[in-house]
Formats: structure tokens, C-alpha cells, sequence
């Protein structure tokens, strides 16, 4: 394995865990605030979901924070960094060989490869501008709440909380996730495919009903779901059929 597959190994773990941590946070909220019987559930055994509510957003922001801060040992800096230092990884003859050694023949190779894309330096300066534009806006928003108040002992008072809470926007972060989900997935097309990054941020889709059989879900799809289904199973049986229909 390379230092690149290495690396994009544990960027996916990252953020995939953070849209895990996030979107359990958001299936939660969602379902507590627009269905009474599942709140009047969840206040049975008010401590045990208060506490596990608030692990997930601190769970989310910690997880955030390793991927955007410079002084982590595996960053989203550090990818780009083992990507920009060898690009030859990405090259179509590099592309060919590792499909000759996926056990196809060299002249299936060869063909595989006509009109792919190389990864070039154009594309990852594009792809660091991007970081950047979302790296400020962790920045100015969500990295002084990961800092002051979950990943330390709380140096912050109750109105610099309530006002650093106050920035936070969830649809902002649904798309500093798909943001994140995109460069991987870009990169991992960009390595094994040929196919150029496109880092347009993932629309995460939560309905909680189930999704069509074709369509592959994303982490934190599945885990909304999951915590959808899990929620609405507390309820009695005639609660949860009239839910349903």
C-alpha cells in the first residue's frame, strides 16, 4: 500500500466517523422534536439520552477538529501534501499497471486507460483552494466550540458558549461533511479510475423511510436512518403501526 492509499485510508475513517457522529446527533433531534410519543419515550430515560445526545456532538467536533487542525499528526493538509509530492502515482501509465495487476490483461489495460484523466498539479492547487474556503469556515465558527468547550475543560462562560453556538448553522455543516465526503471520493476515483475530482459537496439525502434498493447510502445516511428506526422501535406496537400508515 502507498503512503497516499495510507493516508486517504484514514481520511475516510475520519470523516466518515464524523458524519456518523453527526448525523446520530441529527436523528435524534429530528425525531424527538416531530414526534411527541417518541419524546415522551426518550424522557423515560431522560439522563441516558441527554448524555448520549450530547457525546455525539461532542464525538462530531472533536472528530472535525483532527481533520481541519494544522497541529494534527493526520490532517486533511497531510493528504493533500503526500498527494502533491508525488503526482507520477497518478499518471495513466501508473493507472494502467495497478489495473494489469487487478488480474485483467495488459491489453484491457491499455484500453481502460484511453481518455482518463491524470491528476495534475491544476487540479490539486483547485482542490487546496476549496480546502481552504471550508477550513475558514471551520475556523470562524466551529473550531473555538471544539477547543473551549468539548475537547478541554471548559474555559468559556454560559454567554460566549450561547454566542459561539449562535454561529453554528446545520445545514451549513450537512454541507462541511458532503464537502469532505466529496474529496474522498474524488480522490479515490482520481487514484483508481482516472476520473477527474469533482468535490461539489454530497447532498446527504434523511428521509426515514428506507431508500430505493439501487442507491448505495452514505455513513451518515445510514446512521439517521438507523437511529430513525431504533427510536421509532421504543414505541408501542400501535403507536408505531399508526406512524406508518
Amino acid at each position: 500500500m502507498t503512503e497516499f492509499e495510507t493516508e486517504l485510508e484514514i481520511f475516510r475513517k475520519e470523516e466518515e466517523s464524523a458524519q456518523q457522529f453527526f448525523f446520530s446527533y441529527l436523528s435524534v433531534r429530528s425525531s424527538a422534536a416531530g414526534d411527541p410519543d417518541i419524546l415522551r419515550k426518550l424522557n423515560e430515560n431522560a439522563l441516558f439520552w441527554i448524555t448520549a445526545h450530547h457525546s455525539m456532538l461532542v464525538a462530531t467536533f472533536v472528530t472535525l477538529g483532527r481533520i481541519f487542525d494544522q497541529d494534527s499528526k493526520h490532517n486533511i493538509d497531510r493528504l493533500m501534501g503526500v498527494v502533491a509530492r508525488d503526482l507520477s502515482i497518478f499518471s495513466l501509465r501508473a493507472l494502467q499497471t495497478r489495473k494489469e495487476a487487478s488480474q485483467i490483461t495488459a491489453a484491457e489495460a491499455a484500453q481502460y486507460v484511453v481518455g482518463k484523466h491524470a491528476l495534475s498539479a491544476d487540479d490539486v492547487k483547485r482542490l487546496r483552494k476549496q480546502i481552504n474556503v471550508r477550513r475558514r469556515i471551520y475556523e470562524d465558527r466551529y473550531r473555538d466550540i471544539r477547543h473551549k468547550v468539548f475537547a478541554h475543560k471548559a474555559t468559556a462562560d454560559i454567554a460566549e458558549v450561547s454566542s459561539m453556538f449562535a454561529k453554528t448553522n446545520i445545514e451549513e455543516m450537512k454541507s462541511l461533511f458532503g464537502f469532505l465526503h466529496s474529496v474522498h471520493e474524488g480522490l479515490w476515483e482520481a487514484f483508481h479510475n482516472g476520473r477527474r475530482p469533482d468535490v461539489k459537496p454530497f447532498q446527504f439525502t434523511l428521509p426515514s423511510e428506507p431508500p430505493p434498493r439501487y442507491k448505495s447510502l452514505a455513513p451518515g445516511e445510514r446512521t439517521f436512518r438507523e437511529g430513525y428506526a431504533v427510536l421509532r422501535s421504543m414505541l408501542p406496537k400501535a403507536t408505531e403501526d399508526a406512524i406508518t400508515e
